[in-house]
């Protein structure tokens, strides 16, 4: 029996709607299609019916600003809402343990972090937190973790509310050491953060990301830059990040500059 739904963490904005909503949706279908879940086809209709009547979403060639996408925030009255078929500081609100909710979108008036889970037999679920974007000139301090990734088990490559991996290693540090924390593979190879993808700028003008194969999410920002030619996929070593420019970031906050500690 499967024990864990698929999940997509996602910004809505007033006047634009869902961030990068192609690129979630197509990779929800993709992962339910590879492990067998139902009702991914319906997860674009419950958006619309929660999230309300809103504008087209920014499309995929929107690309994110250093530090994230700016846009203020407030605190609307919170509220789960669920069906059948935050201000949020780094590294909260990934985990399976956190509180969420919110009011529907169209009576937000700010950003807003959308969470919508679909589980095994098509159930989804879709939570509202309010969303506050990181400043530009945020960098973040990115420790690395003794846990290590196995790039041999696939279910690494969708995103899923099975985290124990991460989680083990954000428990490595607390939060006032590092901002985030870089998980290597079993050839200690670095692979992701445990809510963001990496990104290194070696100075010849394309970022680069570790291939899916190091074992890693196919993160939708990660997605967005390489088809955009903004990034390309190399295998990395600890020397690499140490000698170039590092970024993490997700479709929630954007690419963010970071710094090894």
């Amino acid at each position: 029996m499967t024990e864990f739904s698929l999940i997509e963490t996602m910004r809505w904005e007033p006047g634009t709607g869902i961030v990068r909503l192609r690129l979630h949706l197509a990779r929800l279908k993709r992962s339910a299609g590879r492990l067998g879940f139902a009702g991914a086809d319906k997860a674009e209709a419950r958006l619309a019916e929660i999230l309300g009547a809103v504008p087209p979403s920014v499309p995929s060639g929107h690309l994110p600003l250093k530090g994230g996408d700016q846009a203020g925030a407030t605190t609307p009255q919170q509220r789960t809402i669920e069906a059948a078929a935050g201000p949020i500081s780094p590294l909260e609100g990934e985990m399976p343990d956190r509180a969420e909710g919110g009011e529907t979108a169209n009576a937000a008036k700010a950003s807003l972090r959308v969470r919508l889970t679909l589980s095994p037999s098509g159930r989804i679920a879709v939570t509202t937190a309010p969303f506050t974007p990181l400043p530009e000139n945020t960098i973040w301090r990115v420790a690395v973790a003794a846990a290590r990734l196995d790039s041999a088990n696939k279910l690494l490559r969708h995103k899923t509310t099975r985290r124990e991996i991460y989680e083990a290693a954000r428990g490595e540090y607390p939060a006032a050491a590092a901002d985030e924390v870089l998980l290597l593979n079993e050839k200690g190879e670095p692979c992701e953060g445990t809510i963001t993808s990496l990104f290194l700028d070696d100075g010849s003008g394309m970022l680069k990301t570790p291939p899916i194969s190091c074992g890693l999410l196919a993160g939708v920002l990660r997605t967005e830059l390489i088809c955009a030619r903004r990034a390309r996929v190399q295998r990395l070593s600890l020397e690499d990040l140490q000698n170039g420019t590092l970024y993490v970031g997700n479709s929630l906050r954007g690419l963010i500059r970071a710094e090894l500690v």
